[in-house]
């Protein structure tokens, strides 16, 4: 079932100099999409117009059967979660507040929360294996411990969708491949896009890869049709060669020198 759906949307920062130009594509319940291509091509932009952060110029965005223009912040919120790439870590907060935040959209004015909303944390905190660290304060995380808090925030807030713009950037190779493996899992209870630098890592982990290149998508689908020798010409303008791992039978990319 298609829990979101894209169609000729177009989106930008200035009106007449769209970034995103006139792309549609679905995505289904419980997909694990990476988002790829180089810098500048409009991942980061497609992100916060399928968060509502950035209106459409043009097309729609259509979550669980609703436009996104015509819900308010808070209806978005309760169906579609943004992790953005840089976060900064709240003065003052232990881990257990911070993924508090997350259930925001569903308190009343004034209100405070309820039982619903402390296991809603509590069911988040241990989904990311952050039981250990629930009581420390966010300045004293690790980045990688903090990225995983981040994804519990986002998570707690029960979405449909969540939506992650470069979830590994900034940590070292073990906390990447952490992550990778916790949004994964994560898939058995909603549905994850990411946006990825890495192609080894977008190829490994995601399901299914959208290849972008200049605000228009040209190629998706499972990671061995989207990474190929063609498709990152087109896209990086990059000669490699492409091969099968024989183990996990997943894509990997090997720039030739």
């Amino acid at each position: 079932m298609s829990v979101l759906k894209v169609e000729q949307l177009v989106c930008g920062y200035v009106p007449g100099k769209p970034i995103v130009k006139g792309i549609s594509f679905s995505i289904h319940d419980g997909e694990f999409v990476g988002i790829v291509g180089p810098n500048g091509s409009g991942k980061t932009t497609l992100l916060r117009a399928l968060s509502g952060l950035l209106k459409a110029q043009s097309g729609s965005i259509i979550v669980a059967h609703h436009r996104v223009e015509h819900l308010d912040r808070r209806e978005i919120a309760r169906r579609v979660a943004f992790v953005p790439q840089l976060m900064e870590p709240v003065e003052g907060f232990s881990v257990e507040d911070l993924v508090m935040l997350g259930r925001t959209p569903y308190f009343d004015r004034f209100s405070f929360e309820k039982e619903d909303d402390r296991e809603a944390v509590r069911w988040a905190i241990e989904e990311l294996q952050l039981n250990d660290l629930k009581d420390r304060p966010i300045a004293n995380l690790s980045g990688g411990e903090f990225q995983r808090v981040a994804i519990a925030r986002a998570l707690a807030q029960e979405p449909k969708v969540m939506l992650l713009d470069e979830p590994t950037s900034h940590l070292d190779l073990r906390y990447q491949i952490k992550i990778c493996q916790l949004l994964k899992k994560l898939r058995k209870h909603r549905t994850v896009i990411a946006t990825f630098h890495d192609l080894n890592l977008a190829s490994r982990f995601c399901s299914r890869l959208i290849l972008f290149k200049d605000g228009d998508v040209i190629a998706e689908g499972p990671p061995e049709k989207v990474v190929t020798t063609a498709n990152i010409w087109k896209a990086y303008r990059v000669r490699v060669s492409v091969k099968a791992n024989t183990g996990t039978k997943k894509t990997k990319y090997v720039v030739l020198p």
